[in-house]
Protein backbone atom coordinates (compact mmCIF):
# COMPACT_ATOMS: atom_id res chain seq x y z
CA UNK A 1 0.00 0.00 0.00
CA UNK A 2 1.38 3.42 -0.89
CA UNK A 3 1.71 6.07 1.74
CA UNK A 4 -0.98 8.72 1.59
CA UNK A 5 -0.47 12.28 2.67
CA UNK A 6 -3.60 12.78 4.74
CA UNK A 7 -3.49 15.41 7.43
CA UNK A 8 -3.91 12.72 10.08
CA UNK A 9 -0.81 10.92 8.85
CA UNK A 10 1.62 13.80 8.43
CA UNK A 11 2.12 16.56 10.97
CA UNK A 12 3.48 19.88 9.74
CA UNK A 13 5.57 22.12 11.93
CA UNK A 14 6.08 25.80 11.46
CA UNK A 15 9.89 25.61 11.49
CA UNK A 16 11.18 25.38 7.94
CA UNK A 17 8.11 23.29 7.04
CA UNK A 18 9.32 20.11 8.73
CA UNK A 19 6.99 17.10 8.68
CA UNK A 20 6.57 14.43 11.32
CA UNK A 21 5.68 11.31 9.35
CA UNK A 22 4.28 7.94 10.49
CA UNK A 23 6.58 4.99 11.00
CA UNK A 24 5.37 3.20 7.85
CA UNK A 25 6.96 5.93 5.75
CA UNK A 26 10.38 4.55 6.69
CA UNK A 27 9.50 1.35 4.84
CA UNK A 28 8.34 3.32 1.83
CA UNK A 29 11.61 5.25 1.68
CA UNK A 30 13.29 1.99 0.68
CA UNK A 31 10.51 1.19 -1.81
CA UNK A 32 10.84 4.66 -3.28
CA UNK A 33 14.59 4.22 -3.56
CA UNK A 34 14.14 0.97 -5.46
CA UNK A 35 11.46 2.50 -7.71
CA UNK A 36 13.83 5.35 -8.59
CA UNK A 37 16.59 2.83 -9.29
CA UNK A 38 14.29 0.92 -11.64
CA UNK A 39 13.75 4.05 -13.73
CA UNK A 40 17.39 4.08 -14.86
CA UNK A 41 19.27 1.04 -13.51
CA UNK A 42 22.22 1.17 -15.91
CA UNK A 43 23.04 4.83 -15.26
CA UNK A 44 22.46 4.40 -11.53
CA UNK A 45 24.94 1.55 -11.52
CA UNK A 46 27.44 3.60 -13.49
CA UNK A 47 27.14 6.57 -11.13
CA UNK A 48 27.42 4.38 -8.01
CA UNK A 49 30.41 2.47 -9.39
CA UNK A 50 32.15 5.71 -10.40
CA UNK A 51 31.63 7.13 -6.91
CA UNK A 52 32.90 3.99 -5.21
CA UNK A 53 35.98 3.83 -7.43
CA UNK A 54 36.73 7.50 -6.87
CA UNK A 55 36.53 7.11 -3.11
CA UNK A 56 38.69 4.00 -3.29
CA UNK A 57 41.32 5.88 -5.28
CA UNK A 58 41.32 8.69 -2.73
CA UNK A 59 41.58 6.14 0.06
CA UNK A 60 44.76 4.76 -1.46
CA UNK A 61 46.54 8.02 -0.60
CA UNK A 62 47.97 7.57 2.91
CA UNK A 63 46.14 9.63 5.60
CA UNK A 64 45.33 12.59 3.33
CA UNK A 65 43.17 10.43 1.08
CA UNK A 66 40.93 9.36 3.96
CA UNK A 67 40.66 12.96 5.14
CA UNK A 68 39.78 14.22 1.64
CA UNK A 69 37.25 11.47 0.98
CA UNK A 70 35.52 12.18 4.29
CA UNK A 71 35.33 15.94 3.66
CA UNK A 72 33.81 15.36 0.22
CA UNK A 73 31.02 13.05 1.42
CA UNK A 74 28.39 15.84 1.91
CA UNK A 75 29.05 17.25 -1.57
CA UNK A 76 28.61 13.82 -3.14
CA UNK A 77 25.53 13.23 -0.98
CA UNK A 78 24.06 16.42 -2.42
CA UNK A 79 24.91 15.15 -5.90
CA UNK A 80 22.96 11.94 -5.39
CA UNK A 81 20.06 13.93 -3.91
CA UNK A 82 20.04 16.13 -7.02
CA UNK A 83 20.24 13.08 -9.29
CA UNK A 84 17.35 11.40 -7.48
CA UNK A 85 15.24 14.52 -7.64
CA UNK A 86 15.91 14.97 -11.35
CA UNK A 87 14.80 11.40 -12.02
CA UNK A 88 11.79 11.74 -9.71
CA UNK A 89 10.60 14.79 -11.63
CA UNK A 90 10.76 13.12 -15.01
CA UNK A 91 14.31 13.99 -16.01
CA UNK A 92 17.14 11.67 -16.99
CA UNK A 93 20.21 10.62 -15.09
CA UNK A 94 23.42 11.98 -16.57
CA UNK A 95 27.00 11.34 -15.59
CA UNK A 96 27.64 15.03 -14.89
CA UNK A 97 25.09 14.85 -12.04
CA UNK A 98 27.74 12.99 -10.05
CA UNK A 99 29.44 16.35 -9.51
CA UNK A 100 26.30 18.49 -9.37
CA UNK A 101 26.58 18.86 -5.60
CA UNK A 102 29.85 20.73 -6.06
CA UNK A 103 27.95 23.48 -7.88
CA UNK A 104 25.38 24.13 -5.16
CA UNK A 105 26.43 26.00 -1.99
CA UNK A 106 29.81 24.28 -1.99
CA UNK A 107 31.25 26.31 0.94
CA UNK A 108 28.49 25.02 3.23
CA UNK A 109 28.93 21.45 1.98
CA UNK A 110 32.69 21.56 2.51
CA UNK A 111 32.06 23.05 5.94
CA UNK A 112 29.84 20.08 6.70
CA UNK A 113 32.60 17.80 5.43
CA UNK A 114 35.11 19.38 7.78
CA UNK A 115 32.74 18.97 10.71
CA UNK A 116 32.04 15.38 9.63
CA UNK A 117 35.76 14.67 9.61
CA UNK A 118 36.22 16.29 13.03
CA UNK A 119 33.30 14.26 14.42
CA UNK A 120 34.72 11.04 13.01
CA UNK A 121 38.14 11.69 14.48
CA UNK A 122 36.61 12.56 17.85
CA UNK A 123 34.61 9.33 17.86
CA UNK A 124 37.62 7.26 16.86
CA UNK A 125 39.65 9.06 19.53
CA UNK A 126 37.12 8.07 22.18
CA UNK A 127 37.12 4.50 20.90
CA UNK A 128 40.88 4.45 21.51
CA UNK A 129 40.09 4.42 25.23
CA UNK A 130 38.78 0.89 24.69
CA UNK A 131 41.22 -0.65 22.20
CA UNK A 132 44.29 1.55 22.48
CA UNK A 133 43.71 3.20 19.09
CA UNK A 134 43.52 0.07 16.93
CA UNK A 135 40.21 1.07 15.31
CA UNK A 136 41.56 4.55 14.68
CA UNK A 137 44.67 3.14 12.98
CA UNK A 138 42.53 0.74 10.94
CA UNK A 139 40.21 3.48 9.65
CA UNK A 140 42.78 6.22 9.05
CA UNK A 141 45.99 4.35 8.26
CA UNK A 142 44.60 1.02 7.09
CA UNK A 143 46.75 -0.77 9.67
CA UNK A 144 45.65 -4.35 10.26
CA UNK A 145 44.82 -5.01 13.94
CA UNK A 146 46.66 -7.85 15.68
CA UNK A 147 44.89 -11.15 16.20
CA UNK A 148 44.76 -10.52 19.95
CA UNK A 149 42.41 -7.55 19.38
CA UNK A 150 39.88 -9.91 17.83
CA UNK A 151 40.35 -12.58 20.45
CA UNK A 152 39.93 -10.37 23.52
CA UNK A 153 37.01 -8.46 22.01
CA UNK A 154 38.60 -5.03 22.44
CA UNK A 155 38.24 -4.16 18.75
CA UNK A 156 34.59 -5.23 18.73
CA UNK A 157 33.91 -3.19 21.86
CA UNK A 158 35.56 -0.14 20.31
CA UNK A 159 33.50 -0.59 17.14
CA UNK A 160 30.29 -0.82 19.17
CA UNK A 161 31.17 2.33 21.09
CA UNK A 162 31.99 4.16 17.86
CA UNK A 163 28.71 3.05 16.27
CA UNK A 164 26.73 4.27 19.27
CA UNK A 165 28.46 7.64 19.28
CA UNK A 166 27.96 7.91 15.53
CA UNK A 167 24.15 7.79 15.70
CA UNK A 168 23.60 11.46 16.70
CA UNK A 169 26.24 12.49 14.15
CA UNK A 170 24.37 10.55 11.48
CA UNK A 171 21.13 12.30 12.46
CA UNK A 172 22.78 15.71 12.15
CA UNK A 173 24.24 14.96 8.72
CA UNK A 174 21.32 12.98 7.25
CA UNK A 175 19.39 15.89 5.72
CA UNK A 176 22.12 18.52 5.97
CA UNK A 177 23.55 18.25 2.40
CA UNK A 178 20.12 18.71 0.82
CA UNK A 179 19.25 21.56 3.17
CA UNK A 180 22.42 23.45 2.26
CA UNK A 181 22.09 22.64 -1.43
CA UNK A 182 18.38 23.35 -1.91
CA UNK A 183 17.55 25.75 0.92
CA UNK A 184 20.87 27.58 0.99
CA UNK A 185 21.42 26.92 4.70
CA UNK A 186 24.80 27.34 6.30
CA UNK A 187 26.58 24.21 7.49
CA UNK A 188 25.65 24.67 11.15
CA UNK A 189 22.07 25.67 10.41
CA UNK A 190 21.57 22.61 8.18
CA UNK A 191 23.06 20.30 10.81
CA UNK A 192 20.76 21.79 13.46
CA UNK A 193 17.57 21.29 11.46
CA UNK A 194 18.65 17.86 10.25
CA UNK A 195 19.30 16.61 13.77
CA UNK A 196 15.97 17.69 15.20
CA UNK A 197 14.03 16.59 12.11
CA UNK A 198 15.59 13.12 12.39
CA UNK A 199 14.91 13.04 16.13
CA UNK A 200 11.30 14.05 15.58
CA UNK A 201 10.91 11.24 13.04
CA UNK A 202 12.69 8.52 15.01
CA UNK A 203 9.83 6.07 14.45
CA UNK A 204 10.11 6.34 10.68
CA UNK A 205 13.89 5.99 10.90
CA UNK A 206 13.52 2.91 13.09
CA UNK A 207 11.26 1.34 10.46
CA UNK A 208 13.69 2.46 7.77
CA UNK A 209 16.54 0.73 9.58
CA UNK A 210 14.53 -2.49 9.81
CA UNK A 211 13.73 -2.26 6.11
CA UNK A 212 17.42 -1.86 5.27
CA UNK A 213 18.25 -4.88 7.43
CA UNK A 214 15.69 -6.94 5.51
CA UNK A 215 17.05 -5.65 2.21
CA UNK A 216 20.59 -6.52 3.29
CA UNK A 217 19.50 -10.02 4.30
CA UNK A 218 17.74 -10.49 0.97
CA UNK A 219 20.85 -9.39 -0.92
CA UNK A 220 23.01 -11.62 1.27
CA UNK A 221 20.76 -14.61 0.60
CA UNK A 222 20.82 -13.88 -3.14
CA UNK A 223 24.62 -13.77 -3.07
CA UNK A 224 24.74 -17.04 -1.12
CA UNK A 225 22.55 -18.81 -3.67
CA UNK A 226 24.53 -17.33 -6.55
CA UNK A 227 27.77 -18.41 -4.88
CA UNK A 228 26.57 -21.99 -4.79
CA UNK A 229 25.53 -21.84 -8.42
CA UNK A 230 28.80 -20.25 -9.51
CA UNK A 231 30.85 -22.80 -7.59
CA UNK A 232 28.95 -25.62 -9.20
CA UNK A 233 29.39 -24.18 -12.69
CA UNK A 234 32.98 -22.90 -12.57
CA UNK A 235 34.69 -25.05 -9.95
CA UNK A 236 38.16 -23.72 -9.08
CA UNK A 237 37.51 -20.53 -11.06
CA UNK A 238 34.41 -19.74 -9.05
CA UNK A 239 36.02 -16.96 -7.01
CA UNK A 240 36.71 -14.78 -10.04
CA UNK A 241 33.28 -15.51 -11.50
CA UNK A 242 31.59 -14.69 -8.21
CA UNK A 243 33.00 -11.16 -8.32
CA UNK A 244 31.14 -10.64 -11.58
CA UNK A 245 27.95 -12.00 -10.01
CA UNK A 246 28.33 -9.87 -6.89
CA UNK A 247 28.73 -6.65 -8.86
CA UNK A 248 25.11 -6.33 -10.11
CA UNK A 249 23.78 -7.09 -6.63
CA UNK A 250 25.96 -4.34 -5.14
CA UNK A 251 25.03 -1.94 -7.95
CA UNK A 252 21.36 -2.50 -7.12
CA UNK A 253 21.69 -2.14 -3.37
CA UNK A 254 23.88 0.99 -3.33
CA UNK A 255 21.74 3.11 -5.72
CA UNK A 256 18.59 2.03 -3.90
CA UNK A 257 20.19 3.18 -0.67
CA UNK A 258 21.24 6.54 -2.16
CA UNK A 259 17.80 7.17 -3.65
CA UNK A 260 16.13 6.28 -0.34
CA UNK A 261 17.99 9.19 1.27
CA UNK A 262 16.19 11.50 -1.14
CA UNK A 263 12.85 9.83 -0.35
CA UNK A 264 13.32 10.54 3.35
CA UNK A 265 14.17 14.19 2.67
CA UNK A 266 11.15 14.61 0.41
CA UNK A 267 8.85 13.34 3.15
CA UNK A 268 10.30 15.30 6.04
CA UNK A 269 11.22 18.54 4.22
CA UNK A 270 8.57 18.82 1.49
CA UNK A 271 9.07 21.39 -1.23
CA UNK A 272 6.26 22.80 -3.31
CA UNK A 273 7.28 20.72 -6.34
CA UNK A 274 7.73 17.45 -4.48
CA UNK A 275 5.27 14.64 -5.19
CA UNK A 276 3.78 12.59 -2.33
CA UNK A 277 6.13 9.86 -1.19
CA UNK A 278 3.58 7.09 -1.70
CA UNK A 279 3.06 7.80 -5.37
CA UNK A 280 6.42 6.56 -6.58
CA UNK A 281 6.74 3.92 -3.84
CA UNK A 282 3.62 2.29 -5.28
CA UNK A 283 5.54 1.69 -8.51
CA UNK A 284 7.86 -0.70 -6.67
CA UNK A 285 5.02 -3.00 -5.72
Amino acid sequence: MPVTRRGSDVKHTGTKNVNTVPAINGWHWVLTGFALFRKSPAMWGFLALSYIMLMQLLGMIPVFGWFAATVLIPAFSASFMIASRALDQGGKLRFDLLLSGFKSNLPALLGQGGLYLASGLAILGLSALVDGGLLLQLMVLGAKPPAAAFEDGSLAAAAMLAATLYLPVLAAFWFAPALSSWRNMSALQALFYSFFAALRNWRAFFAYGLALVLLSLACGFALFVLALLVRGMFGNKSQDAFVLVMLPVMLTYVPTLFASFYASYRDVFPDADNAPAGEIAADAQ
